[in-house]
């Protein structure tokens, strides 16, 4: 869970389950006070991405949920596929090295 600017859930990031202390780091890492919610959404895949690779062997589907008060009104909503899909691609790029051919 990531709490991006200008919401006030009570935290700023929280980690549970198998890989929550490789999250949690990365969490750490974040200026999460920053984040507006379209560019949480790609840091938490990145960090879901992340955390999965102990477990190689078994494949995943990524599925995530968003609550935002500018992106959904405050309703709690899937993310929209193509955001999604965008969210998945750079977390492949972030951890593959390629973030380096975008500059």
């Amino acid at each position: 869970m990531i709490e991006p600017s200008g919401t006030s859930w009570g935290y700023h990031g929280a980690a549970t389950g198998k890989g929550r202390q490789v999250a949690k780091s990365e969490l750490e890492k974040l200026d999460l006070g920053s984040l507006d919610a379209r560019q949480a959404v790609k840091e938490a895949a990145k960090i879901i991405y992340l955390a999965h690779e102990d477990s190689k062997d078994k494949d995943f589907e990524l599925e995530m949920t968003w609550v935002s008060q500018s992106a959904t009104g405050g309703k709690h909503e899937f993310v929209p596929a193509d955001l999604l899909q965008e969210a998945k691609q750079y977390a492949i790029d972030e951890l593959s090295g390629g973030d380096d051919m975008e500059e």
